[in-house]
C-alpha cells in the first residue's frame, strides 16, 4: 500500500512522547470531562472518519485496522475490546476493515495488519502493529490517557450498547492469563475449543500459553530453550533461526532433536498466525524437509 511508513519497530508499542495535540494544527478541545453519548466500540468506514476526528478533540480514539482473513487480527480485536470496556468510556475504539476501506488504509500508511493507531486532537499517532498481550496493550493505553489528559482531552463516552460481548469463556481464559494461571487459562481455552473447534483465537492462545509454560519450566540452556525464550521476548527471527538450524543439523542423524525442533517451530507458527515472518520461515522449513 502507498502512504507514510509506520515506525521501524512494528512489533511493539511505540513511544507517545510528543504526541500531544500541541504540535498539531490548531484545534480547540472540547471541555474536559465532557460527556458524550454513543458507542465506545464501533465499525467505521470513510464516511465516519470526520466523526472520529471530531471525537478526538474530546477524548482519545483508537483505530484497529483489520481484515477477515487476518488471524492475528482475530486474536487482537477481542483483547482490544475487552480493554476498551474496562476503560469505561475514556477511549473510543474504531474498527476499520482494510479490505472494504483501502483508501483509509492508505491514508493512515497501513502496511501490514493488525495495525493500531490513535487519534489525539485530530493527529494520528501509531501505537503498534501485530497481536500484543493484554498487559502491553493496557500499558500503551495508560500512556495514551496520560498524553490525552495533559492536552485536556478527558471526555467520556456514555454507551449503553458496546456491540457484541466477549464470549464468557474467552473472558474466563483471559482472566486466568491476567492472573498468571497458565494451566487454568489453557483449560479455559480448551473449553472454548470443545464448544467451537474452529475458534482460531483459542487455538493460538493455547499454543502461546503452552510455549510460555515451557519457558517457565525450562532453564537448561539448550538451543530449544533459548529459541523459546527468544520467541517469548519478541525475537521471532532469532527463535526461527535457532530451530531451523537444529532441524538442518539433526535431519537424518538425531530424530528426537529433529522432531522436537519441528514441533516447537510449528507451535510458534500457530501463535503468529498470518504474520509475514511465518511465511518466510515456512519456506525455509519446506526446503529443509523436502
Amino acid at each position: 500500500m502507498s502512504g507514510e511508513s509506520m515506525p521501524a519497530d512494528t512489533c511493539g508499542a511505540v513511544s507517545l512522547e510528543g504526541a500531544a495535540p500541541g504540535s498539531t494544527p490548531a484545534a480547540t478541545p472540547a471541555s474536559s470531562d465532557a460527556g458524550l453519548n454513543g458507542p465506545i466500540i464501533r465499525d467505521v468506514d470513510e464516511a465516519g472518519l470526520q466523526e472520529l476526528v471530531d471525537l478526538s478533540q474530546t477524548l482519545p480514539v483508537v483505530i484497529d485496522f483489520w481484515a477477515d482473513w487476518c488471524q492475528p487480527c482475530k486474536q487482537l480485536t477481542p483483547i482490544l475490546e475487552d480493554v476498551i470496556r474496562e476503560l469505561d468510556g475514556r477511549v473510543v475504539l474504531a474498527k476499520i476493515d482494510t479490505e472494504a476501506n483501502q483508501q483509509l488504509s492508505q491514508m493512515f500508511g497501513v502496511q501490514s495488519i493488525p495495525t493500531v493507531v490513535a487519534l489525539i486532537g485530530g493527529r494520528p499517532v501509531p501505537l503498534f502493529q501485530g497481536a500484543q498481550p493484554k498487559d502491553q496493550i493496557v500499558a500503551v493505553f495508560n500512556e495514551l490517557l496520560k498524553v490525552a489528559a495533559n492536552a485536556g482531552l478527558t471526555g467520556r463516552m456514555v454507551d449503553g450498547s458496546t456491540g457484541p460481548k466477549t464470549n464468557p469463556l474467552h473472558e474466563a481464559a483471559m482472566a486466568a492469563e491476567d492472573a498468571g494461571d497458565l494451566e487454568g487459562a489453557i483449560e479455559q481455552w480448551g473449553k472454548v475449543l470443545a464448544q467451537a473447534p474452529k475458534d482460531q483465537v483459542a487455538k493460538e492462545s493455547i499454543a502461546r500459553l503452552q510455549l510460555a509454560k515451557r519457558v517457565r519450566a525450562e532453564s537448561d540452556g539448550s538451543e530449544l530453550s533459548r529459541a523459546d525464550a527468544a520467541f517469548v521476548e519478541g525475537n521471532v527471527e532469532a527463535a526461527f533461526d535457532t530451530l531451523l538450524d537444529v532441524i538442518a543439523r539433526s535431519k537424518g542423524s538425531d530424530d528426537e532433536a529433529f522432531e522436537a525442533a519441528q514441533e516447537r517451530l510449528l507451535q510458534m507458527f500457530t501463535v503468529l498466525g498470518a504474520d509475514p515472518r511465518v511465511k518466510a520461515a515456512r519456506a525455509r522449513l519446506s526446503s529443509l524437509l523436502f
